[in-house]
């Protein structure tokens, strides 16, 4: 048997999000799901279609898991016109990718972050015990 990791737990963190979320068109920075505490989950927008066109059976998102997640709320983002300033000293981000067509979701690894792999890791097993009904 496999053992569980960090990403099989976002993973259940966005499948969570996606059964939660407001239906319809969404807006890119769309947060309307739920996500464990201190942790942020935002939709990113839809995908592409090979000719450029926008593929709205494909939706991206992006998970954050900051630093301070299991002690605190989830500090804003600053931002400009088109994104999110991500904080690579504080945070751990992942990009994610919902498929309505096969009714998958692919998480791929951490990306831009500067935090220890065993220090978030950690910290992903531990939001994820204490969001766990006791």
């Amino acid at each position: 048997m496999r053992k569980k990791t960090y990403l099989d737990i976002v993973e259940s963190w966005l499948w969570l999000f996606i059964d939660t979320m407001e239906n319809g068109y969404l807006r890119s920075g769309n947060a309307s799901g739920i996500a464990p505490k201190g942790v942020k989950i935002i939709f990113d927008g839809y995908g592409e279609k090979e000719d450029g066109s926008e593929n709205i059976n494909i939706l991206t998102f992006t998970i954050f898991v900051h630093k301070d997640s299991l002690k605190k709320i989830f500090p804003p983002h600053e931002t400009n016109l088109l994104a999110i300033i991500n904080r690579p000293n504080e945070e751990v981000c992942f990009p994610a990718f919902y498929d309505l067509d096969t009714d998958s979701v692919t998480v791929n690894g951490p990306e831009n972050t500067k935090l220890d792999e065993k220090f978030f890791s950690k910290l992903i097993f531990d939001i994820d015990k204490r969001e766990k009904p006791k």
